[in-house]
């Protein structure tokens, strides 16, 4: 079995909503490359889409561990963390996120699903404060950019109060 093409046609499987189908030929090539990260990703991004978080978990630390790297590992690290979202190990999700944001810090995605993880660990206020800076850089609203200045004080002083 060809990995690169088995892969290539799990994800075509997988974009065409065949899920059962995507998932019974990389549980294949998982067989003949059990080590391999690049296909344990691919494993557990069959499990994650089939909604089985534990399982996808499971997949997704074995990748990293066998070496997973660039874009793959980015993507990799972000379905670890939504996942222990997902089953409500919120502590876990942040912990995860955090780490993707610092070996990927251009990536504002992982700071919006960084921020959600925070909302559910019950840090609300960090979560504002990510979004908030997100919004700040990489908005071209000429409305919100208007206010920048302020949000951007807000988002480091969320509880301020003036007193009159």
């Amino acid at each position: 079995m060809h990995k690169e093409t088995t892969i290539k046609r799990a994800r075509e499987l997988r974009q065409a909503d065949e899920l059962e189908e995507s998932q019974a030929i990389l549980l294949e090539l998982l067989d003949e490359y059990a080590d391999d990260p690049l296909v344990l990703f691919e494993v557990g991004g069959a499990y994650d889409v089939l909604g089985e978080a534990n399982e996808a978990i499971d997949y997704y630390e074995q990748a990293i561990e066998n070496g997973l790297e660039g874009s793959d590992l980015q993507e990799c690290m972000v379905c670890l963390g939504l996942n222990h979202r997902a089953i409500g190990e919120f502590e876990e999700s942040v912990e995860i996120l955090q780490d993707a944001l610092a070996r990927f810090p251009e990536d504002n995605s992982i700071r919006v699903f960084l921020a959600l993880a925070h909302y559910s660990d019950d840090a609300p206020d960090e979560a504002v404060r990510l979004l908030l800076d997100v919004l700040l850089k990489t908005t071209k609203d000429k409305s919100i950019l208007t206010y920048a200045d302020t949000l951007d004080y807000y988002k480091d002083n969320l509880d301020e109060v003036w007193d009159e």
